[in-house]
């Protein structure tokens, strides 16, 4: 994949990230081994979000970006501390890496477009002195760059190739790079590019449903759905709340471990459930509770699919606040709400339209999570335009559904802090 951009240009991103921080765009899509363990993310990104394409032109402009990128959004952050693979131009590979972008940490993705001339061989062989793995992206076997194969940690295809020359050319000579395929969006294409004798695959697979139809909801899924669509209600009081998670035992031992957390810092013993709720405070136990059931319901799925749906919620959230909308006014509890819900449908293998069935949402956001046009499905069609690099689809439906296109890099670095923050091992519910 070859979306990036040399261009910057000021940036309400450095509100959160700090002064100085360029204007990048950045989405990030997870790479899978054939065990489906996330090994680490491509980066996606580019300096604006009219740019359609990579642009760059051969000076070190891309290599400014990349670590504009790298000190803005963190790489622990952006990776969960998997390895990042990242898109390198000739210039860059000619010119020198970042010193930016640790050796054990990034996997160089080399462009399909650069040959392989004597000044790009010499630059390979330097790069994997020093530490880097490198990939090839989009690997033709017909193409100019078939003297990188000995130098290649990871050969890419864009998608699934019909022609078994192409893993008779990656492997010949003895030679055995993993081999990864992109652009695998359904369990169907996993299994084919697994029976190809790929190794490695990249996109949501996980996150969709191998078929339209799967096994009855359980009471208590249900019981989940219902409290998280109750937990939706901006108006929901502290009484209410408390006597919504009362039945659930494993939320109110969470709602008691959270505060007796080293993050409130408590010297009292309390004596009640809602005393607790009044420690953390009610919004944040709102999206705290609609992600321990989230978690709950998705404990046989991927664990991935937790991630992507928390990181998903809480970039809706900041969205919705922010919306402008004429119309039906969005809120940051619906967005939120919204977000968590779009994933339900790879979470129980069933089809939206089940989900939704047994979910007592207002109209306007079943509706959205159904497809149909209003404020709230522009805002998810946003978000999702922006988790697969779609700057222009992303810019045009942020304006639409009311936002700045501005607001989208901000909103999305904090929404990945978050759902690391979140879904870390033992992590309590300290970030609110």
């Amino acid at each position: 994949m070859t979306p990036s951009s040399a261009g910057s240009r000021p940036s309400r991103a450095a509100s959160v990230a700090g002064p100085a921080s360029a204007d990048v765009f950045i989405a990030r899509q997870p790479i899978l081994d054939s065990a489906t363990r996330v090994i680490g993310y491509e980066l996606l990104f580019r300096g604006a979000a009219s740019d359609p394409v990579f642009c760059g032109d051969g000076d070190q402009a891309t290599a400014r970006v990349i670590t504009d990128v790298m000190s803005t959004f963190d790489l622990d952050v952006l990776t969960h501390g998997r390895l990042a693979f990242i898109n390198v131009t000739r210039s860059m590979l000619v010119g020198g890496i970042p010193p930016t972008l640790p050796a054990d940490r990034v996997v160089l993705e080399i462009l399909e477009d650069i040959e392989a001339d004597a000044e790009v061989l010499d630059a390979c062989r330097t790069l994997k002195q020093a530490g880097y793995r490198l990939a090839l992206d989009d690997f033709a076997p017909a193409s100019g760059n078939l003297a990188l194969l000995p130098y290649a940690d990871f050969v890419k295809a864009g998608a699934i190739p019909d022609d078994p020359s192409w893993m008779r050319a990656v492997q010949q000579e003895g030679r055995s790079p993993s081999t990864l395929a992109e652009r695998i969006e359904t369990q169907d294409d996993f299994a084919r590019a697994k029976r190809e004798g790929f190794t490695h695959f990249q996109g949501f697979f996980f996150g969709r449903p191998l078929t339209q139809r799967g096994t009855a909801i359980a009471d208590n899924q249900l019981d989940y759905l219902r409290l998280m669509n109750a937990l939706g209600d901006p108006t929901l009081t502290n009484h209410q709340l408390e006597a919504l998670i009362k039945p659930h035992a494993s939320l109110c031992y969470r709602a008691m471990r959270t505060v007796n957390s080293a993050a409130f810092g408590l010297r009292s013993e309390i004596e009640s459930i809602g005393e607790a709720l009044l420690l953390i405070g009610r919004e944040p136990v709102q999206r705290w509770v609609s992600i321990w059931a989230l978690a709950a319901m998705a404990h046989r799925s991927h664990s991935e699919l937790l991630v992507m749906s928390t990181l998903r919620a809480r970039f809706c959230e900041q969205l919705a606040a922010r919306s402008t909308a004429a119309g039906e006014t969005l809120h940051g509890a619906g967005g939120f709400l919204l977000g968590l819900c779009s994933m339900l449908d790879a979470v129980f293998a069933q089809p939206m339209e089940e989900i939704v069935r047994h979910l007592p949402l207002g109209a306007s956001l079943s509706d959205a999570l159904l497809g149909a046009d209003n404020n709230w499905r522009r805002l998810l069609d946003c978000v999702l335009a922006y988790e697969r690099g779609d700057w222009s689809a992303a810019r045009e439906l942020a304006l639409r559904a009311g936002l700045c296109s501005g607001d989208l890099a901000p909103a999305h670095a904090d929404a990945v802090r978050w759902a690391n923050d979140t879904c870390r091992p033992g992590a309590a519910g300290q970030a609110a």
